[in-house]
C-alpha cells in the first residue's frame, strides 16, 4: 500500500501540469487585515482625528474618535494642557492605531467610540487614567474595560498622580 505523505504545500504532479498550462491558478495568499486608523491630530486629551483604513473607520475617511471610558479636563480647565500633551505623546501624528469597539460604535455627535492601543502596544485609554491625565467615566452600555479603568483610577488617586495632585477639585 502506497503512502500519500507529502510536504505541506507540495503540489501533485497533475497540479503542477495544470499550473504550467494555465488551467489552474495558484492559491491567493491570505489577505492580511488592513491596519488600524492613522492619527491626523490630537484634538484634546480624549479626542483625536484619524484617517480610516477600512477596518472600523472607512478607508480614506477623516473621522473623530472619542476614547472610551475616560474623560480628560476640558480646554482651559486644570490639567487640560498636560492631558492633551500626554495624549499627543502617546499618539503622535502619523502613527497607526489598534482599535477595539464596544456596544456602541458612534456617539450622538458622530464620533467613533474606541479603545485605542498605540504602535508600542500601550492601551492609551488606561494609560491616561493610570497617569492621572484622565478620569475613568462609564458611558453605558460601553463597559468592556471598566474594571481596568477603575483600578487604574484608584492607583492614580492614591498616588496623587497628575490631576489628582494638581487640581483642587479633582
Amino acid at each position: 500500500m502506497r503512502s500519500s505523505c507529502r510536504k505541506p504545500g507540495a503540489l501533485t504532479a497533475s497540479a503542477t501540469v495544470l499550473l504550467s498550462l494555465g488551467l489552474l491558478a495558484p492559491a491567493a495568499p491570505a489577505q492580511a487585515a488592513p491596519p488600524g486608523p492613522v492619527v491626523i491630530r490630537v484634538v484634546d486629551g480624549d479626542t483625536l482625528e484619524v484617517r480610516g483604513t477600512g477596518r472600523v473607520v472607512p478607508a480614506g475617511q477623516i473621522a473623530k474618535v472619542r476614547l472610551l471610558e475616560i474623560d480628560t479636563p476640558e480646554r482651559g480647565a486644570c490639567y487640560s494642557r498636560q492631558a492633551t500633551a500626554r495624549t499627543a505623546e502617546l499618539l503622535p501624528r502619523g502613527s497607526v492605531l489598534r482599535t477595539e469597539t464596544d456596544v456602541q460604535l458612534k456617539d450622538r455627535y458622530g464620533r467613533y467610540l474606541l479603545y485605542v492601543w498605540n504602535e508600542r502596544g500601550v492601551f492609551v485609554n488606561e494609560s491616561l487614567v493610570r497617569s492621572g491625565h484622565a478620569k475613568s467615566v462609564l458611558y453605558e452600555p460601553n463597559d468592556k474595560h471598566w474594571k481596568t479603568m477603575t483600578e487604574a483610577q484608584s492607583a492614580a488617586r492614591q498616588a496623587k498622580a497628575g490631576l489628582w495632585g494638581a487640581c483642587p477639585t479633582a
